[in-house]
């Protein structure tokens, strides 16, 4: 039963390899409304080699709504192992200024999550920060008030920068678009609250009680999100084919995973047949795969 305390997790088989491996959400489990075939039941499979954690580029959701996504597709999760750029932010700015007076060019969701949380979301430019992510209601209006904010001294904080994410009906603009408004503007962001930034990355490992140095595998479908906070964090990476990424696209990152597969369940079988390492295996494409510290 999904999100049942009582089933096995990493090392009840003697087979754990992994501290964690930290699997993104959009374009590596789930495609909009579906979950990518395989993927509940190679989730479940790979807590055989670690804690299984989800860290999400997300900057609309947080933690408890994406845990209910994934419970909902059939994926065995807790709410306490999902975290999400929106949750980040909250801790970003909590550990900034708590209370402060934020304009918010950001999701409904996270809006009211900064309320929640004690911060003041105004509609003016008399504000400490300027929060933006994915706005599907952004106006010129309020794109004038940022403008404004930042000429007042506003720090800019980003969900993240990821430029595009894989919905359902194609890919579709990411947080990253939306902070092309500010960059083209002249303003670049003070803090970024997803990956590849290695202190969004340590503020989610911390707060799963987990360790900078631990022995990681990062699974996800994008080589500038995922991959890249793989090699700043010295980590291992499995690229997935599932989303964003195509194979081409390796000859063009300077960035290279560890392993590249067409899917997570082709890692969990992967994982399955080299004892749990994925440096000793080979995935789909792995010729092209050899990171910068010499991996297959």
């Amino acid at each position: 039963m999904p999100g049942k305390d009582s089933r096995a997790v990493g090392g009840a088989t003697g087979k754990t390899s992994y501290d964690a491996i930290v699997f993104d959400l959009d374009g590596t489990l789930y495609r909009g409304d579906a979950a990518i075939p395989g993927a509940p039941e190679a989730v479940t499979a790979l807590r055989e080699f670690g804690r299984c954690l989800f860290l999400s580029n997300n900057g609309e959701c947080t933690s408890p709504t994406l845990a209910r996504r994934l419970i909902k597709l059939g994926f065995d999760v807790r709410e306490s192992e999902v975290t999400s750029s929106a949750d980040l932010v909250v801790k970003r700015l909590e550990a900034e200024k708590p209370g402060a007076r934020v304009l918010g060019l950001v999701s409904a969701e996270l809006a009211r999550t900064l309320e929640a949380h004690g911060f003041e979301v105004a509609d003016d430019s008399r504000v400490d920060f300027v929060a933006v992510g994915v706005d599907r209601e952004l106006t010129r209006r309020r794109l004038v008030l940022g403008l404004e904010a930042m000429l007042g001294g506003a720090a800019l904080v980003a969900t993240n920068e990821d430029p595009t994410y894989p919905g359902e009906k194609g890919i579709r603009p990411a947080a990253g678009a939306y902070v092309g408004f500010f960059r083209g503007m002249g303003f670049e962001p003070a803090w970024r609250c997803g990956k590849p930034d290695v202190g969004a990355v340590e503020s989610a490992l911390r707060a799963w009680g987990l360790p900078r140095d631990g022995r990681y595998l990062f699974v996800g479908d994008n080589l500038h999100s995922d991959i890249t906070a793989a090699e700043r964090m010295g980590a291992e990476s499995a690229l997935v084919l599932s989303g964003v990424a195509r194979e081409a696209d390796l000859e063009k990152h300077a960035v290279r995973p560890t392993v590249v597969v067409d899917d997570v369940a082709r890692l969990a079988e992967l994982l399955e047949r080299n004892g749990g390492d994925v440096r000793g295996g080979r995935g789909r494409t792995s010729a092209h795969a050899k990171s910068a510290r010499g991996e297959v």
